[in-house]
């Protein structure tokens, strides 16, 4: 489950499954996600699939799009404790949320309230 977060760990991991990709709607994998604990707010793909990661800042609204391999590692600029909060959701590679990944979607978002569908990051 996705947690917007505004102080230390408050991350609730779910494992995934789903639907294939021909029929449209995957579940998100947050279950693969391995948050650090202290220091630069970062996580690692424990899965055996890819992973395209969306992370923002709500400080900032900056928002970075990268592809986690398995093993994969992302770092942000966030440290715990210091920021304003993060979202981020975590689908399948090749695939994005169904939902504009944007600050105004952070409920949802934050409630891991998304599935994946095929296509780019809708920003």
């Amino acid at each position: 489950m996705t947690r917007t977060l505004v102080g230390g760990l408050a991350v609730v991991l779910l494992a995934s499954g789903g639907a294939s990709a021909q029929e449209g709607t995957r579940a998100h994998m947050e279950g693969c996600l391995i948050w650090s604990g202290q220091g630069a707010v970062g996580v690692r793909n424990e899965c055996s699939r890819p992973i395209a990661l969306m992370f923002m800042i709500l400080d900032d609204g900056e928002i970075v799009t990268t592809e986690l391999s398995p093993g994969g590692r992302f770092m942000s600029d966030a440290q715990w404790g210091q920021s304003g909060g993060f979202i981020f959701t975590a689908c399948p590679a090749g695939t994005r949320p169904n939902l504009r990944f944007a600050v105004e979607n952070k409920e949802a978002i934050g409630l891991s309230l998304y599935n994946c569908v095929g296509g780019r990051p809708n920003s």
